[in-house]
């Protein structure tokens, strides 16, 4: 059975191929001379009709992009040849499925947007070929929902903004923008959602100032952007000037005049005692402190306020303040009246300078200080507020009469430089000193010691010899 089926396929094997190709071409041959009936489907994308229209009348399509993205299909009856005249391209891209856009002029559209149903329609091409019988069995979608808006254009503020950081030690001013506002034009659901429109400018690492044309972009309150929105310009002109930034400090007031007699400045404060300001590289090299103006204390008997505006300071050098439109200075003099008191240093209370080994010091009398202040520090002054120091690293062997440096409490003054008497003796000297001193006091104690024995003796004498002369 095996070796007739393989004889059967591998025997005659050419005749047997021209049998079967034969017997294909007479299918054709027969098919198309009967030319049979049939139906077929064309896949395409529906056709819309008057879309200027809309534009017109103020109205948008908000799905319009979905409708213009949908399929659709058409299935069409006719004969074989028909059909494949139908197929070819010139023909086959004037099978439409339409959406005339002017049929939905009708609607009124109020502040929300409309859901409107709408038919579609066929349209076949014209052919110009013998027998062309054919008709369309059916299409797909006969309908489509669209979603009407109206149309509106409003004014919209443009808010200039930067992105990214200056190179350190620059900063970057406001942005300045050619145009503040805005026209918006879209469907109204879409305008309304506009939460802010920005003009960003990138500044990272920027050390000059930036002027750029930029696009505008609108956003929506979670940040995303909107589109299908168009503005009335393409571009604005955006100004960001960038400068260098540094920090000058200002020099407390030189005071000038006098107290009336028996007051005292306790204390001179003022604020700021720095400012932060910005200007190009050279007038930030050109100053670095800011001098206030001398303030005549003449005649003040009380605590007084000063205020100095530092602008033009600024403005001469080509400067403004970083952060703050602040430019004033407060200068506040603390003034009381004052006691006086006299107070006495004990020696041991004086740090002397300039010793050595070699002298020895003798500190000959007391320091007296006569001092002067408001009541509550002079009454509330203690002895170990007050640093006292002499200086003897200059001075020779012998008696001086020197002045004592001292460092007093704040709010409490000198009212005279004080002095004090002091003896520097060589060590050695003074040690011989001291030994003939203590020798001296030695003989004249056994002097005191002989006589008041001698004068006892003769005491006694004499009291014997008064009573011999009573008895």
């Amino acid at each position: 059975m095996y070796k007739r089926i393989k004889y059967f396929f591998t025997n005659n094997l050419y005749w047997k191929a021209l049998s079967v190709l034969m017997a294909v071409v007479l299918w054709f041959v027969v098919m198309n001379m009967n030319n049979p009936t049939e139906i077929k489907t064309f896949s395409l994308s529906i056709s819309f009709l008057n879309e200027d229209r809309l534009e017109e009348n103020n109205i948008a399509i908000l799905n319009i992009d979905e409708l213009k993205s949908q399929k659709a299909e058409i299935k069409i009856r006719g004969t074989r040849t028909t059909l494949d005249e139908i197929s070819k391209k010139v023909n086959k891209d004037n099978i439409k499925i339409t959406l005339d856009l002017e049929q939905l002029l009708s609607y009124n559209i109020s502040d929300e947007p409309l859901e409107v149903s709408v038919n579609l329609k066929p349209s076949m091409p014209n052919i110009s070929y013998p027998n062309n019988n054919f008709e369309i069995v059916s299409f797909y979608p006969t309908t489509s929902t669209i979603y009407l808006d109206s149309i509106i254009t409003i004014p919209k503020k443009i808010h200039p903004k930067t992105i990214g950081e200056t190179k350190d030690g620059y900063i970057a001013y406001e942005p300045e923008i050619s145009s503040e506002y805005i026209q918006v034009t879209g469907p109204k659901s879409i305008v309304d959602r506009i939460q802010v429109i920005y003009a960003e400018v990138d500044i990272t690492n920027q050390t000059s100032t930036i002027e750029q044309k930029v696009v505008p972009v609108a956003y929506d309150k979670e940040g995303n952007e909107i589109k299908d929105i168009t503005f009335n310009m393409e571009e604005v002109y955006i100004k960001v000037p960038i400068n260098l930034q540094g920090i000058l400090s200002i020099v407390e007031p030189e005071l000038v005049g006098e107290l009336p007699d028996g007051y005292v400045i306790n204390s001179v404060s003022y604020t700021p005692k720095t400012i932060e300001v910005i200007g190009n590289t050279d007038s930030i090299k050109n100053i670095t402190k800011i001098i206030l103006p001398e303030i005549d204390i003449t005649g003040i008997i009380k605590s007084t306020e000063y205020t100095y505006d530092i602008s033009s300071i600024l403005k001469q050098h080509n400067l403004r303040l970083k952060n703050s439109s602040n430019s004033k200075v407060e200068i506040l003099i603390d003034v009381s009246q004052t006691i006086s008191k006299s107070i006495s240093i004990p020696t041991n209370k004086i740090n002397i300078l300039g010793y050595n080994d070699e002298v020895v010091i003798d500190i000959l009398d007391e320091l007296l200080i006569d001092i002067a202040g408001d009541e509550s520090s002079i009454n509330n002054i203690n002895i170990d507020d007050i640093n006292i120091s002499i200086d003897i690293s200059n001075l020779d062997l012998g008696t001086h009469n020197i002045k004592a440096n001292l460092e007093l409490p704040n709010g409490i003054k000198l009212l005279k430089e004080p002095y004090i008497n002091i003896n520097i003796t060589n060590k050695e000297q003074s040690s011989k000193e001291k030994t003939e001193q203590i020798s001296s006091k030695d003989d004249t104690q056994n002097g005191e010691e002989v006589i008041t024995e001698k004068e006892t003796l003769e005491e006694s004498s004499n009291i014997e010899t008064t009573i011999n002369n009573d008895l």
